[in-house]
């Protein structure tokens, strides 16, 4: 079952881009919206979805063996100084690695992040053929500096809507919601984000400062979580960040302002204490946090016996 739009709306306080990925997400894998990273066997509409997408990027496809689905795919820093990179899905086959980052909002494009993609799949993947698909708004870009043998394509939401109808269009009850909500949601393009959401749940929009995308929680969460460093360095628990994360990218660069702000302390009993992510697909345990929980992911604190 997949959860309807109008509540993932009320439940979570999404930004445009978040939303519209785990619609189209649920689309893919009829399915409801899996853990981060997960590698899942697309529905065989989705699948159809998917080649009519990589046709009309890479007209020459390539890819061995079976299909795999993965929704926020960890790109794993090279080293601790470095954030990592989470594109919004990756198309997996035993020889082929294709990564597409949706946008939804212009002012959302980050410098550096597409060609940092690349220079990490490469790293992770090196005997694969590497591609990555930039899906946005018309909006004014630069792009990256493609390696040779790598391929990069930029498409717009107006390319790639008809192949959600065409895939989706005649669909059931639940897939036609779902297709109904995307498409609700990338006619506002351009829009206030806040005035749309509030419109559509039927409540008054949010001031700016209490709204979507609040510029005052990444400040908020560094703060608690440097608070649950402080009892690690004390007691030598291990503790987790209950961060609201919105996505995996979001993880990795709270893992880092973390990282900077405890390898500089003053106090060596804090320089002790290191982040790190913890992932339900990798490092076993389980979650302790409901973040956690939901995404398989989540920041943890652990102290050891040497400064960082």
């Amino acid at each position: 079952m997949q959860e309807d739009p109008l509540t993932l709306l009320g439940r979570l306080r999404l930004g445009r881009e978040e939303y519209c990925q785990r619609l189209l997400t649920m689309l893919i894998l009829e399915d409801d919206y899996p853990r981060w990273n997960s590698r899942l066997i697309p529905a065989d509409d989705g699948l159809r979805f998917l080649r009519s997408l990589d046709r009309l990027c890479f007209a020459d496809q390539v890819g061995s063996g079976a299909v795999q689905f993965v929704d926020e795919f960890e790109l794993p820093a090279r080293h601790d100084d470095e954030r990592g990179g989470a594109p919004d899905y990756a198309v997996l086959w035993s020889d082929r690695v294709w990564m597409v980052e949706l946008k939804t909002e212009p002012a959302s494009h980050r410098q550096g992040q597409l060609s940092g993609y690349l220079e990490l799949a490469a790293h992770h993947y090196p005997t694969q053929q590497i591609d990555l698909t930039y899906l946005t708004p018309p909006m004014l870009r630069r792009d990256p500096a493609v390696p040779s043998g790598m391929r990069f394509r930029h498409v717009r939401w107006d390319d790639v809507r008809p192949l959600i109808d065409e895939t989706w269009g005649g669909s059931g009850a639940q897939q036609k919601a779902l297709v109904d909500g995307l498409f609700a949601a990338l006619d506002g393009l351009g829009t206030d984000w806040r005035g749309w959401r509030s419109a559509r749940l039927g409540e008054p929009a949010l001031p700016p400062d209490l709204g979507v995308d609040d510029a005052s929680a990444p400040s908020a969460t560094l703060a608690s979580a440097l608070a649950a460093a402080e009892g690690t360095a004390i007691d030598g628990g291990q503790r987790a960040v209950d961060a609201q994360a919105l996505s995996l990218e979001d993880l990795q660069e709270l893992r880092l302002q973390l990282r900077e702000v405890l390898t500089g302390s003053d106090s060596a009993e804090l320089r002790r204490v290191r982040p790190w992510l913890w992932s339900a697909r990798t490092s076993g345990g389980v979650p302790m946090t409901p973040g956690g929980a939901e995404s398989g992911y989540e920041v943890r604190l652990s102290r050891y016996e040497t400064p960082g």
